[in-house]
């Protein structure tokens, strides 16, 4: 016999039937959930389990959805998207040092008014403990912020409401009410919110994802994207980044709805350095 019982056998069968419905985590808790209540497994029986949990993971990776990726025109549309009001200034800000400069959401929840300097038309966001920082010494990512463009207006506004505000806080994105630091679920849950707002649903780490790749194809190379995005290693920034024509060189071209003429991106007017004419930043 080559299981150790009909027990096994009849899970083996259950294993497979439920392969066809579940993922290969839910297959992986009933192996454990089987192995719990009866001591083992036979050698045989755990290795086909093993295979059916892995048959399973290859086929998830191949129809897995990729992840979502926000693009700079989405980032553009929260931006002019914004009022006067506090909380839309902040949670827009939020969103746009997040995606300018890679913050995570803890990153971002963490940051503070010290943090973040300009000079000539670059703003350096130090990110005082990164992820794999373990030792805390600190990185700093510098973007371009012109004096004028939408994330120079933004941030010049918000520090300015922010110095007059009774409630001081050290933070850049304070909790409204006390100006006590935000936690990283409540910077998630902002981002996620001012996503929604133009349409998209995605999570903040979407706006990580997005800036690496608009990077890319920019032209940056991989270890300057690596640099600006506060990564450890190649294969935690490569995880990020998608084939894309423009990365290699590539200019697309984009058909213009007056007539059949064709012109590449640029031409057409694809620019960042749009006019918020709805707010005052006098």
């Amino acid at each position: 016999m080559l299981v150790g019982g009909t027990g096994e056998q009849r899970f083996l069968l259950f294993l497979a039937e439920r392969s066809l419905e579940v993922g290969s985590s839910a297959l992986a808790k009933a192996v454990a959930a089987f192995q719990l209540s009866n001591s083992t497994l036979s050698p045989f029986a755990a290795q086909l389990s093993s295979d059916i949990i892995k048959s399973r993971k290859k086929s998830e990776i191949f129809h897995r959805i990729q992840p979502k990726k926000v693009s700079e025109d989405v980032v553009l549309k929260i931006i002019e998207s914004v009022t006067d009001e506090r909380k839309s200034e902040r949670d827009t800000l939020l969103v746009a040092i997040s995606w300018y400069a890679l913050l995570r959401a803890e990153e971002a929840a963490n940051l503070q008014w010290q943090d973040i300097g300009g000079h000539r038309g670059t703003l350096k966001v130090t990110v005082r403990q990164a992820k794999n920082d373990q030792l805390a010494l600190g990185r700093s990512t510098f973007v371009e912020c012109k004096e004028g463009s939408l994330l120079d207006c933004l941030l010049k506004r918000w520090e300015a409401k922010e110095t007059m505000n009774p409630i001081k806080s050290k933070y850049v994105f304070p909790n409204l009410t006390n100006g006590a630091k935000l936690s990283a679920r409540a910077v998630a849950e902002i981002s996620k919110e001012k996503l929604a707002s133009v349409g998209m649903v995605a999570t903040h780490h979407a706006l990580r994802r997005g800036a690496a790749n608009h990077l890319q194809e920019k032209g940056l190379t991989f270890e300057q994207i690596k640099a600006r995005g506060r990564w450890r290693s190649a294969g935690g920034v490569s995880r990020y980044l998608t084939d894309a024509p423009a990365a290699q060189g590539i200019v697309e071209e984009i058909a213009e709805e007056s007539g059949n003429e064709l012109t590449t991106r640029e031409e057409a007017g694809a620019t960042p350095e749009r006019e918020l004419n709805h707010i005052n930043y006098n």
